[in-house]
């Protein structure tokens, strides 16, 4: 099963990375491995015959995930969850199949409307939009419930929040993310943007400005050049030669060779304060 990224939602756990069909092993030239009929018809008839044990559950969804068949993922978890409650996996595994139909169903509303931008594929791709932020911020809620010490969820919660329209509450939990050494540069970046999306400029800035200078643990590279590039734009469309000049030499020290930002900096060296 091709893993999604952290900013389609999901963040894995130990239980669910034990075999090939969760850990996206692929073939040469990128072929998913084949299963037999066999073991499916043999993996449906234990379901209907002898459903006491989740494990045949568990092996025949992982297989429809690694297929992409997500409603037929989906039915198996539905039923193991109505017998399984509590079992951690078929939670996990029934929250995947629901966000990557819910993703799937957003990537064609949003071909549709390209291909076709009415009123009614506009309405579609709205909904189909309000629909996956809704699942992803219950899938985050409900797994920061069974695993409050999972606080990186904090950040796809926030992205679902704010698209929402709960921008407070997003910014509450990138809050809270980022007192965590090991999100606290990618949670203050992607605070910086909040803010900034909020016309916050003082905040964004700061945010920004953190993001790029934690020294532990140090940001890695690509956040580092985000949130200075981010700062170095909002402060000069503010007006803030100063603080934009600022920004672009730190810019300039960390991609030396880059010809447009040295002239950047030549030009904003030129600018009145």
């Amino acid at each position: 099963m091709q893993p999604l990224t952290p900013k389609d939602l999901l963040v894995r756990h130990d239980p669910v990375e034990r075999d090939r069909w969760t850990t996206g092993e692929t073939l040469e030239g990128g072929q998913v491995p084949a299963v037999p009929l066999e073991r499916f018809q043999t993996l449906e008839h234990v379901l209907r015959d002898s459903p006491i044990h989740v494990d045949p559950y568990l092996e025949l969804a992982r297989i429809y995930l690694q297929s992409s068949r997500w409603n037929d993922a989906k039915r198996v978890l539905d039923l193991a969850f109505s017998r399984f409650p509590e079992d951690e996996d078929v939670n996990f595994l029934r929250e995947e199949a629901q966000i990557a139909r819910s993703l799937q169903l957003f990537s064609e509303a949003e071909k549709e409307h390209a291909d076709e931008p009415t009123r009614l594929t506009q309405e579609n791709l709205d909904r189909c939009r309000i629909e996956l932020n809704v699942l992803r911020e219950n899938v985050c809620r409900s797994r920061l419930e069974r695993h409050p010490e999972q606080a990186e969820l904090n950040l796809p919660l926030a992205t679902a929040l704010e698209n929402l329209g709960n921008r407070d509450e997003a910014i509450g939990c990138l809050q809270k993310a980022v007192v965590h050494p090991k999100l606290r540069a990618s949670a203050a970046l992607q605070l910086g943007q909040v803010f900034e999306r909020a016309n916050r400029i003082p905040e964004a800035l700061s945010s920004y400005r953190r993001a790029a200078l934690f020294r532990v643990p140090p940001p890695s590279e690509e956040i580092k050049r985000k949130a200075l590039a981010a700062a170095a734009d909002l402060a000069q469309r503010s007006n803030l030669i100063d603080s934009a000049r600022r920004y672009v030499e730190m810019l300039v020290e960390l991609l030396p060779h880059d010809e447009a930002l040295a002239n950047r900096l030549a030009e904003l060296r030129k600018s009145p304060l």
